[in-house]
């Protein structure tokens, strides 16, 4: 059976641009952002208990286990402090795009052959073999394909009709391993 090459253009608007970004954003933070508030709960019922063995004059165990409350909760300030400090650095990154978008307006070209996958953007332009795809993703907003085990594509599924995106889960199904998540 002769596989068809599937070529399409996808619109690239400032509004999907921010949204695709900030949803990978959250996406990868969220599970370490909902850890570390576990954690500070485990910090604050330890140092519940030194406050207790401190009532009970058992100054040995309430001071151990002020140590761990106190450095649990320190390590909460510091991590929700670098969580911070990327999300500024992810808008003024999200910003520097949306400029270079709008001065570099085009559409974003995908190519997915018998032979390789292919992805055109107005700043870059990668071919990779399927060999170095490594998982695809099915959310149900965005298609996320892996690349070489770095890169990332996000497809908006609301940009391509209902043939083209089936047809493009059937090439990475068959090219590919495919994760649903």
């Amino acid at each position: 059976m002769n596989e068809e090459n599937l070529t399409y253009n996808t619109p690239c608007s400032e509004e999907i641009l921010r949204q695709i970004n900030q949803y990978e954003f959250n996406r990868i933070w969220k599970k370490n952002l909902i850890k570390n508030n576990r954690n500070l709960l485990g910090g604050i019922v330890v140092l519940l208990l030194a406050i207790v063995f401190f009532i009970s004059k058992d100054y040995g165990v309430a001071g151990l286990f002020a140590g761990f409350g106190i450095t649990t909760c320190i390590n909460y300030i510091s991590y929700y402090s670098l969580y911070r400090k990327n999300k500024k650095q992810f808008q003024k990154r999200i910003e520097k795009e949306v400029f270079d978008f709008k001065t570099n307006s085009k559409d974003v070209i995908w190519e997915f052959t018998p032979n390789y996958f292919s992805f055109k953007n107005y700043k870059t332009e990668y071919k990779f073999i399927w060999q170095e795809i490594t998982y695809c993703i099915l959310d149900n907003q965005y298609l996320f394909i892996k690349a070489s085990g770095i890169t990332n594509f996000i497809l908006d599924t609301a940009n391509i009709d209902e043939i083209n995106l089936n047809k493009t889960i059937h090439y990475l199904e068959n090219k590919s391993k495919f994760k649903e998540v």
